[in-house]
């Protein structure tokens, strides 16, 4: 009886290592993913007469998970009425990720295409990405995405994030050798609630850039809130002009589904005393304060969602010209 029952232990003890073993094997699999922002769009206030349909982007990708640690991605970026040819607004096709991937451990390494660090903790935050690009974004401070390599090491509540980029984003080729570095620390207080970040990069172009990017958000059950700053040496590589930067956001929400937001940026730049005045005129009238009020509901959990909201624009000129627009902005995700 006892040989019985200890062979009986003995051949369950093997059948729970062998399909333990069986369970624990990886096998590479991968996953398509697509994004789709489009909105409706009129002018109301300004001397605008813009009524139209837009398919701001499209994005479809594949991601492959090669080993447990390894991982590799292609992503394309359609988009429209951003890319003008012979006075046309044209729809375009970019490669907006093409990178591999290695995650073990606190590590997180990427080379090859793929998202910078700049804005992306912000933009996270943010949530609107369909409706608005994070101000960083829409202001052209940095790329969303560049050729090149990025690492970030995580503590409990800290991370470091360090990426040296071509500099040129990802609409272009390398045009010369010069590098974009970037270095920023991202913090977290009470149980990830509260996010501190500060970030900086600098390029040796020609002209030197340098940015410098301080961020606070508050990430509760109900609402959120946000504010950052960033101050741009020679912008864009435009010698003798510095950029300043403000944005501040927050929503909340009455349901699961729905709830209402808004957004104040505020840009100002700095000239050197000669430059050309129409020069200065181009870019006061880019510069100023915008203001997004808007509502959002979210028609399927995590693959449909809509908002309606308003854009206004007061710009930095001697007659303060303002303009504004509403929009009604679809996010489709599968």
């Amino acid at each position: 009886m006892l040989k019985k029952t200890l062979s009986t232990i003995i051949a369950f003890a093997l059948f729970a290592c062998v399909h333990a073993q069986e369970k624990e094997e990886f096998k590479p699999h991968g996953k398509v993913e697509g994004r789709i922002f489009t909105n409706f769009n009129a002018d109301v206030t300004g001397d605008g007469e813009t009524k139209e349909f837009e398919l701001k982007r499209a994005y479809l990708g594949y991601s492959y998970q090669i080993t447990p640690e390894l991982k590799a991605k292609i992503k394309l970026d359609v988009g429209g009425s951003e890319f003008i040819q012979e006075d046309v607004e044209s729809q375009y096709a970019y490669f907006k990720t093409a990178a591999v991937y290695y995650e073990k451990d606190n590590w997180f390494v990427a080379f090859g295409l793929h998202d910078t660090y700049h804005f992306k903790v912000q933009e996270k935050l943010w949530g609107k990405r369909y409706v608005l690009p994070s101000m960083l974004d829409k202001q052209k401070f940095d790329f969303s995405a560049d050729i090149g390599a990025s690492a970030a090491y995580h503590f409990d509540n800290v991370s470091v994030d360090f990426s040296l980029f071509n500099g040129e984003g990802y609409k272009q080729l390398q045009q010369d050798d010069a590098f974009r570095a970037g270095l920023g620390v991202t913090g977290y207080l009470l149980n990830r609630k509260i996010i501190l970040r500060g970030y900086s990069d600098y390029s040796s172009h020609d002209v030197h850039l340098a940015s410098y990017t301080g961020f606070i958000g508050l990430d509760m059950d109900k609402w959120s809130l946000g504010a950052e700053y960033t101050f741009q040496k020679n912008y864009d590589y435009m010698e003798g002009h510095d950029r300043n930067a403000y944005s501040l956001f927050g929503q909340y929400n009455f349901t699961p589904k729905f709830g209402v937001w808004a957004r104040v940026d505020g840009i100002s730049s700095d000239f050197v005393s000669d430059e050309d005045p129409e020069y200065v005129d181009k870019w006061q009238e880019k510069d100023g304060t915008y203001f997004y009020p808007g509502v959002e509901y979210i028609i399927v959990p995590k693959h449909l969602k809509a908002s309606l909201n308003y854009h206004h624009h007061v710009d930095d000129t001697a007659s303060n010209y303002e303009d504004g627009q509403i929009f009604f902005n679809i996010e489709v995700r599968f």
